[in-house]
């Protein structure tokens, strides 16, 4: 069935409450392991039916946020879904309170029991209210950012679409495209202080409730992290002040060296290369073809999984005016297939955004069998190794979608890589700060943020334009707004990835034979058990940054200079 084919009716809450409600208390009631594994898989059938068709009026709403019909069922979504949080937090409870656990851990394996108990710190039916209002919160915040028209060289162009103009070869281009791009959010920094104010303080409150004395805990409960703590973040962020942050720096320089600015303002970093970034030579059309070939190419298993992807339509990728910022990947687990969303505007991006959903919506597609949800559940951190290594596994094919360009989309891509580590870690950072002093000002987060950023990314010169000098970057990531404290995970899942950029080099087929293994083996072991099993090191460990640099500093050093200027 094709994406437009697949009919949306609006859940009866209700009547899915109680079936789940039912259900449960089969499960708790049930006198075999037999009877509680029907009970379990009966409601995880009606769990994902519901799960479909939020994903398809999410989605819907998302391509189009002006549509009136799909913009009115989010809010219905946003009031409606939070309750049943209590169905999976008491389906836990159940599992853990069992007399069948030890057969449920038979049979679905320890890490599933692990899970659940980190769940159970993620819902209580005192929160229901907040959660409520939390949806909500982030919807405005989505609706705000989607609603950007800015003026800008004859037309009205909404954030993404500024983006090309950002990376224009003209410096004044730049210049003038970044003013009115960052004017944009500027002239909204009160309408988004108050709402982060209000989802920090909210978010503050749902920890105490929750018996913590802030929300970190459950944050890091809700992203299901069950082997990995602040502490392991902290060190970990000290690796990249120590490891990355010089080398990024030295590849800033090289870069103001190769585009000729001695001066340079933080809208220079985005031109790479004097004769311009990398671009794919052609639109939406020309680059799926392109990569209809790559993955008949890399392997019978992505022939297969895009072929379901173009034939079923389960694309949205070009930028348009109301389509929501960003790019995802979904799920919908009816249809046993994923979806992935985009905003293609002419840069290298549309071609990274590409591998990188696909790499999430392959994983999703080599699990579509899974028996349970909650066994396919896996952390960010893990998610974005699907991701982000496809990128690289893909490396091979960049020449057919950039042609003349390749040499700088390689150089590109890897060195960017590296310098987005240090600016990933700084969110993190500043992330935990404000959930620890959740009674700071707007204008006290943003003086923080600038002290982390000038750590992280030291340099930074904003020219004197005032929101950005005053630390208000962070107010265009959406995730510090949605998603709290999921934005170390990409630095994370990028350290896995270069691992298998340098293994890919040296053996190709032991290196997409472990990323199988691992994408198949993703929800059943946690993160730090699942990396060294796929043979690769954990990013935790002391020195792992330092052992992977090395070899990317002389890939880097290995390409061909005359065609990276």
């Amino acid at each position: 069935m094709k994406f437009s084919e697949m009919p949306y009716k609006r859940p009866d809450f209700d009547a899915l409450y109680n079936q789940m409600k039912a259900l449960l208390e089969d499960m708790e009631k049930a006198p075999t392991a037999e009877d509680f594994f029907k009970a379990m898989e009966a409601l995880d059938k009606v769990g994902r039916n519901l799960g479909t068709q939020q994903t398809l009026a999410y989605i819907r709403n998302t391509i189009n946020t002006k549509d009136p019909f799909y913009s009115a069922e989010k809010d219905v979504m946003d009031e409606a879904l939070p309750r049943f949080a209590e169905i999976s937090t008491q389906a836990a409870r159940i599992t853990l309170e069992s007399p069948h656990k030890a057969a449920v851990a038979k049979k679905y394996g320890e890490h599933l029991l692990e899970k659940y108990k980190v769940k159970l710190d993620t819902f209580r039916p005192e929160i229901l209210d907040d959660l409520v209002e939390e949806n909500k919160l982030k919807s405005e915040y989505q609706r705000l950012m989607a609603s950007a028209e800015i003026e800008f060289e004859g037309e009205t162009r909404n954030l993404s679409g500024m983006i090309p103009f950002m990376e224009s070869k003209d410096r004044d281009m730049r210049r003038r495209a970044s003013a009115a791009s960052w004017g944009w959010i500027a002239q909204h920094q009160e309408a988004l202080d108050t709402l982060y104010d209000k989802l920090v303080k909210l978010r503050h409150g749902i920890g105490q409730k929750m018996g913590y004395d802030s929300f970190i805990p459950v944050a890091y409960a809700r992203m299901g992290r069950t082997d990995w703590t602040m502490e392991d973040a902290r060190v970990y962020r000290e690796q990249i002040v120590k490891h990355v942050v010089p080398l990024a720096q030295k590849l800033y320089q090289e870069q103001a060296k190769r585009i000729g600015i001695d001066d340079m303002k933080f809208y220079d970093y985005s031109l790479m290369f004097l004769s311009g970034n990398p671009t794919p030579k052609g639109e939406e059309p020309y680059m799926v073809a392109q990569a209809k070939e790559m993955y008949q190419a890399l392997s019978p298993e992505t022939e297969e999984f895009f072929g379901v992807m173009t034939s079923q339509e389960l694309m949205d990728l070009t930028t348009k005016p109301g389509k929501a910022n960003g790019g995802y990947m979904t799920f919908l687990a009816d249809y046993k297939v994923p979806f992935i969303f985009s905003n293609f505007n002419g840069t290298s991006g549309d071609v990274d955004v590409l591998t990188h959903e696909a790499g999430h919506a392959f994983q999703g597609f080599l699990q579509r069998e899974t028996e349970l949800m909650d066994l396919a559940e896996y952390t960010s951190e893990v998610a974005e190794i699907h991701s982000m290594s496809m990128e690289y596994f893909t490396h091979p094919w960049m020449a057919s979608f950039f042609k003349e360009d390749s040499e700088k989309y390689y150089y590109a891509h890897v060195a960017e890589a590296i310098q987005f580590l240090p600016y990933g870690a700084s969110i993190d950072e500043f992330q935990e700060w404000v959930y620890l002093n959740v009674d700071a000002t707007p204008q006290e987060r943003r003086a923080k943020y600038r002290e982390i950023e000038k750590k992280f990314l030291p340099h930074l010169d904003y020219d004197g334009l005032a929101f950005l000098e005053n630390g208000g970057r962070w107010q265009k990531q959406l995730h510090v707004y949605l998603y709290p404290f999921y934005y170390l995970d990409y630095t994370l899942s990028q350290v896995c990835a270069f691992q298998y950029f340098n293994w890919d080099r040296k053996d190709h087929d032991k290196a997409w034979a472990s990323y199988l293994k691992l994408c198949r083996d993703s929800g059943r072991i946690p993160f730090k058990k699942l990396v060294p099993a796929a043979g690769l090191l954990s990013p935790f460990e002391e020195g792992t940054i330092a052992k992977i640099t090395p070899e990317l500093e002389q890939y880097l050093d290995g390409l061909d200079k005359s065609k990276v200027r």
